[in-house]
């Protein structure tokens, strides 16, 4: 059969690893053309929109970024009683939401509204995924989160899976490279003594037992997957010690091309104070460093506001500031006034406590052209250059914090120079640069080598 006869045939799909709905059987498009041809890519994440967080948007973005540049999508992601099974979205991204044993542990959730697949496969999810695998028969497999668990017991007919590393999940099972919750102390790294005393203290004993021993089990099934992405050097080197080069493609997190409009053509909004303030935003939580901006705030030289946007959590405490220094606190606030905030602001402070995988708001900030101010954690001082888009300062330390705050307040022309710096930037971490870099990456995992049923390359690239 030639070319022209199986794009006339409607049992044939020409796109990369195309697949014969009749017997099962694979066929690859001929020649140069698997390079141009549309993909049928799988999606399959821990969340998904309406669930909140910052995966999930890059999960849907991704979705919708792959369908609009022609490829079909399909999204598998964790049920929840307040969105449908299934639909298809205006893009044509078909979403399905499926449950497995792990829907009976939804109640010892520390967040309901945030769901996470544990470190080990549900059986009856895998189930439900293989399912949807042989009749959406995709090229690829593209797994978030923990649910690269269930992921690994699927069988794939010549398609790819690969994984994107959002946080440090996949080697510790707090996701944060904390020991013991104490963010001054970062964690140095996998253990089993370790890594079990520390879930016990996070998760309580049988559920921490649980995951600790999960995750390392799962690391002996990492041969499965063609290709690793992590979103940054600081989630890579902590992520993926002892992987090949070659199985390790390292691709950002990304924000809509949208923000750039957003902080230009967005009216300056009514709850902003006059002249400079400092502007923080992000989830209103201690790892994120609200406490510390706070505490710097109160030394800066300058008497100017601080205005704190993001979304409350349990542990999140409550700040007026003082009459000249006053900290003004609002949640709810909708995207592009998020944005006209960045662009209004002196600067804004980043001052995260735990190792920050990446680091988005801080790539918001530079795309409203606004001088950011961040700590010396995580991917950070991968995002902010310091001395050119803004000012990285040592964690945890409220003065030098202070005193970089005020280099920007002080020295509008400087502040101006790194905004403008930042905007360039910024535009490394927009979907219509990094969308095409995935698609490639896809290309490129079905161009290598291939993968037998228990998971083995048969050219052997082990992790």
């Amino acid at each position: 059969m030639g070319a022209g006869q199986m794009e006339g045939d409607p049992r044939w799909r020409c796109d990369t690893g195309s697949a014969c709905r009749t017997g099962g059987l694979r066929r690859r498009c001929p020649g140069d053309r698997r390079r141009i041809c549309p993909m049928r890519v799988l999606q399959v994440s821990d969340g998904y929109p309406p669930a909140t967080g910052g995966t999930e948007r890059v999960v849907e973005a991704l979705s919708h970024g792959l369908a609009a540049r022609g490829h079909r999508v399909a999204v598998a992601t964790l049920g929840r009683p307040d969105a449908p099974d299934t639909e298809v979205t205006e893009t044509g991204v078909e979403i399905h939401r499926i449950d497995g044993v792990t829907r009976w542990l939804r109640r010892f959730a520390s967040d309901p509204g945030h769901l996470f697949h544990p470190t080990f496969p549900d059986p009856l999810l895998v189930r439900h995924l293989q399912k949807l695998v042989d009749d959406f028969c995709p090229d690829i497999v593209h797994a978030h989160g923990w649910i690269l668990n269930s992921c690994l017991g699927l069988r794939l007919s010549g398609a790819a899976m690969v994984t994107t590393l959002h946080d440090y999940g996949l080697r510790c099972a707090n996701k944060t490279l904390i020991s013991f919750d104490r963010l001054e102390d970062p964690c140095a790294g996998p253990s089993l003594g370790r890594c079990l005393a520390c879930t016990r203290d996070h998760y309580g004993t049988l559920k921490g037992t649980a995951l600790a021993l999960g995750l390392r089990d799962s690391w002996r099934q990492l041969d499965k997957v063609s290709l690793f992405f992590p979103i940054s050097e600081a989630v890579e080197v902590a992520g993926l010690a002892g992987v090949r080069a070659e199985r390790v493609c390292r691709i950002p997190s990304f924000v809509d091309d949208a923000v750039f409009d957003e902080a230009r053509l967005t009216p300056r909004p009514s709850f902003l104070p006059n002249g400079p303030f400092v502007a923080f935003v992000g989830a209103l939580g201690d790892h994120k460093g609200l406490g510390l901006a706070v505490a710097a705030h109160q030394r800066m030289r300058a008497a100017v506001p601080l205005v704190v946007i993001g979304s409350e959590r349990a542990d999140t405490q409550k700040y007026v500031g003082t009459p000249t220094r006053p900290v003004r606190t609002l949640t709810r606030i909708p995207h592009p006034e998020i944005m006209a905030t960045f662009a209004a602001a002196a600067v804004a402070v980043v001052p995260s406590r735990w190792q920050e995988p990446l680091g988005l708001v801080a790539v918001e900030a530079m795309a409203a052209g606004t001088p950011v101010v961040a700590t010396r954690v995580g991917a950070l001082p991968e995002v902010v250059e310091h001395g050119k888009t803004g000012l990285i300062v040592p964690p945890n330390d409220p003065s030098a914090l202070a005193a970089a705050l005020d280099e920007m307040v002080g020295d509008p022309r400087r502040a101006e120079s790194y905004g403008a710096c930042g905007s360039v930037k910024a535009h490394d971490y927009c979907a219509s640069v990094v969308v095409p870099k995935f698609i490639a990456a896809y290309r490129r995992a079905l161009d290598g080598p291939q993968v037998d049923q228990r998971g083995r390359s048969r050219t052997s690239p082990t992790a």
